[in-house]
């Protein structure tokens, strides 16, 4: 199986590929009481809904948060007796996937897609995940906050793009951080709100929102579509042009699309991702321009007090002999020599 429009798709774990409210709250509502008798200490213990809110955050926070009023010393045995008490609760029964991962995993897995996980976790919690819950026969690589280098999530996601050698991949996750991991490493985030995180996270913005992971496959795929449509309209170009703003994902646009209409056509096709600047000598012999724009790179200059317009177009025209002459020879060919990509949504760009 092809045509997906990434190579690697990377993962949050708890709430995200595992259902954590299966097992969590329970094993640490009676460590709690534990560790309560034995320092004789008298407090509420957290509900449920107080327990997975602490899910996908680094336990050392949440603790410190949930038991502020508790000396370090009890708040550091407490965590450590709820974090064992998961990792034996783990060992022995192993953990439930969350519906439709499995079949998810599978079909990715299937179109050779690369498989990764980035969790704010401890090492021996990943372990026992990819083992007792089965996640290692499509995962290839996992990070924790324990892995060489990591000091965050952004840093797991960094290092598996690293590994993968790729920078076409998708993040998915249920919390803001996800989503905040995968933004400051310039991928698209995809959503999927389970209601127990709290703290707002499911009104997080990203580039989609599921209702579940079987909408994950399709929710890529739009993608392949756009790219698919756009190499439909630039039928007979033999050199494109792609340029547009900076931090717009010209470069990513460029490479997708070149791969698209390589493989469409039998006679060679050259795609040039290149900066403005650079688009007026580019634009000599080319057969089509393709403009890239995205709300927030838009946002960004005009906060600057830049410019925005397309951008491109017009510090072509301006700045960039010949351009006016090149553009105008692409405009008389046809409607489909120049055309315009919003790449806000990243996996649902639009065509103009």
């Amino acid at each position: 199986m092809s045509g997906f429009p990434f190579d690697a798709v990377l993962f949050d774990l708890d709430g995200t590929l595992v259902a954590t409210d299966s097992f969590w709250p329970d094993v640490a509502r009676v460590a709690t009481l534990r560790v309560f008798r034995e320092r004789g200490i008298s407090r509420p213990v957290p509900g449920a809904a107080e327990w997975m809110a602490m899910v996908g955050l680094p336990l050392e926070q949440a603790f410190e948060a949930a038991f502020g009023d508790l000396d370090g010393a009890s708040r550091s045995a407490l965590l450590t007796a709820c974090a064992e008490a998961g990792h034996a609760q783990l060992d022995r029964h192993g953990a439930t996937l969350l519906a439709g991962v499995e079949e998810t995993l599978t079909e990715l897995a299937a179109r050779g897609v690369r498989l990764g996980i980035a969790s704010n976790c401890a090492p021996e919690y990943l372990e026992l995940m990819l083992t007792r819950a089965g996640l290692e026969r499509w995962i290839e690589e996992g990070r924790c906050l324990a892995s060489p280098g990591v000091r965050d999530k952004a840093d797991m996601v960094e290092d598996l793009l690293h590994t993968f050698g790729t920078r076409s991949a998708v993040m998915v996750g249920d919390r803001a951080g996800d989503r905040d991991a995968a933004w400051a490493n310039g991928l698209p985030h995809v959503h999927i709100p389970r209601g127990y995180c709290g703290g707002g996270d499911d009104g997080v913005e990203a580039e989609a929102v599921l209702a579940g992971m079987e909408e994950l496959v399709p929710a890529c795929m739009a993608r392949a579509r756009t790219l698919r449509d756009l190499g439909e309209r630039l039928d007979g170009a033999r050199r494109v042009v792609v340029t547009g703003l900076p931090f717009a994902g010209r470069s990513g646009l460029a490479e997708e699309l070149a791969a698209v209409l390589v493989e469409a056509r039998s006679s060679p096709v050259e795609v040039l991702g290149v900066e403005p600047e650079a688009a007026g000598a580019a634009l000599a012999g080319a057969d089509a321009l393709v403009l890239v724009s995205a709300q927030t790179a838009v946002l960004e200059r005009r906060a600057r007090g830049r410019r925005v317009g397309l951008g491109p177009v017009e510090r072509l025209v301006e700045e960039l002999p010949g351009a006016q002459r090149s553009l105008d020879r692409l405009q008389g060919e046809g409607a489909a020599r120049i055309l315009h990509v919003d790449n806000s949504n990243a996996l649902a760009p639009r065509l103009r």
